[in-house]
């Protein structure tokens, strides 16, 4: 991190869906029956790595964002 704010690190981020919601809705709409080869498998697994380290940047960016000090906004968003 080189003197960009948790703020700066967390706009750059790209946004997109989570992988685990969009794998647990192809999942639902299977009949329980069925289960699961061993490429499905494989990509839940993926899916899984992918939330860890998911987790893990958004622990880095929390300690980030806690180490800065507190400082007055010169504008107030609406609705405060």
């Amino acid at each position: 991190m080189i003197d960009e704010s948790p703020l700066e690190l967390l706009i750059q981020e790209t946004e997109q869906i989570n992988p685990a919601i969009l794998l647990a809705e192809q999942f639902m709409r299977r009949d329980a029956a069925n289960l699961l080869s061993a490429e499905e498998i494989k990509r839940a697994d993926e899916i899984l790595h992918i939330g860890e380290m998911e987790i893990e940047m958004l622990q880095r960016h929390l300690t980030a964002f806690v180490r800065l000090p507190a400082s007055p906004s010169v504008r107030i968003p609406p609705g405060f």
